[in-house]
């Protein structure tokens, strides 16, 4: 039986990605055309498609992403959040009338864990009413600025990004080790709205290549414990991911492991996100 996947993390550029094969000289590639082929042929029938404008190069991301929600029906985006003072209602308004079903942040140092201490609660309360996702690249102790937001606002769906970020290993964690690396996304478990992507497994073990990536297992064994499978979200990390794997690696790697059934694969690398979006648009 065929079912349809649904992507929870990729990127689409104008023209392409600046870090990787999108940009050698001479290559000319249309991410969103090329996508599209292959999610034809892998049955991805929806992409949550990751705002990133931090950068001179991807600065008109939010537009170009604006322009495609116009265009394609499977792409689902959220909308790159800058800094404190586009965290906004007025903004938020404005981009939920272009299309876009949440918002993308990026939180690497105490100026970025900032921007959610010195925001209203009225945001936080107008992102749960309308089930919008948050989705949110971080790692290591930055992930409990989250945890005073969640304490007010519990279901508020923070969909956390590569795993949270852990160390990348080059053999299998203890289950101690692992449980450390992984403390600010375990203790976000804690709250029914935060989700965790199963994504980015190439910056996760080294060497990056290193298929099925048994290496970053234990990672995952936890987080299935803390979260549960109805919370685990398979992403690609489109297109970076295709300069150290093929597209289906990236979702097959759920075959390879063990403690996932066949329908825990299904709720992962489709109908858990396929649930979210609906109800995010539907909101």
């Amino acid at each position: 039986m065929t079912v349809d996947r649904a992507d929870a993390h990729i990127h689409l550029f104008r023209r392409g990605y600046r870090e990787g094969f999108t940009a050698r000289p001479g290559v000319r590639v249309d991410e969103v055309a090329c996508f599209e082929s292959l999610a034809a042929d892998h049955h991805v029938t929806a992409a949550f498609v990751v705002g990133y404008a931090a950068e001179d190069w991807c600065r008109e991301n939010n537009r170009f992403l604006a322009e495609q929600l116009a265009r394609h029906a499977w792409i689902h985006a959220v909308a790159f959040v800058a800094g404190s003072d586009q965290l906004t209602i007025e903004r938020l308004e404005s981009w939920r009338g272009q299309g876009f079903v949440g918002i993308s942040l990026y939180l690497f140092d105490e100026s970025d864990a900032r921007l959610l201490q010195q925001r209203p609660d009225e945001i936080w309360e107008w992102l749960v009413a309308n089930r919008w996702l948050i989705s949110v690249n971080s790692r290591g102790r930055w992930w409990e600025a989250w945890l005073p937001v969640l304490e007010r606002h519990g279901t508020l769906r923070v969909v956390i990004s590569h795993l949270g970020l852990p160390p990348a290993v080059s053999r299998p964690p203890g289950d101690k080790a692992a449980r450390q690396a992984l403390d600010g996304p375990l203790l976000m478990a804690n709250f029914p709205g935060p989700r965790i992507k199963l994504s980015g497994f190439y910056v996760l073990t080294s060497p990056g290549h290193d298929y099925p990536h048994e290496a970053a297992w234990p990672y995952v064994e936890c987080l299935r414990a803390a979260f549960g499978v109805d919370r685990l979200l398979w992403g690609s990390d489109y297109s970076p991911c295709l300069d150290s794997l093929t597209y289906p690696q990236t979702f097959t790697i759920f075959d390879k492991m063990p403690f996932f059934s066949a329908g825990d694969r299904q709720r992962i690398t489709g109908g858990n996100l396929h649930g979210l979006l609906t109800e995010a648009r539907r909101s």
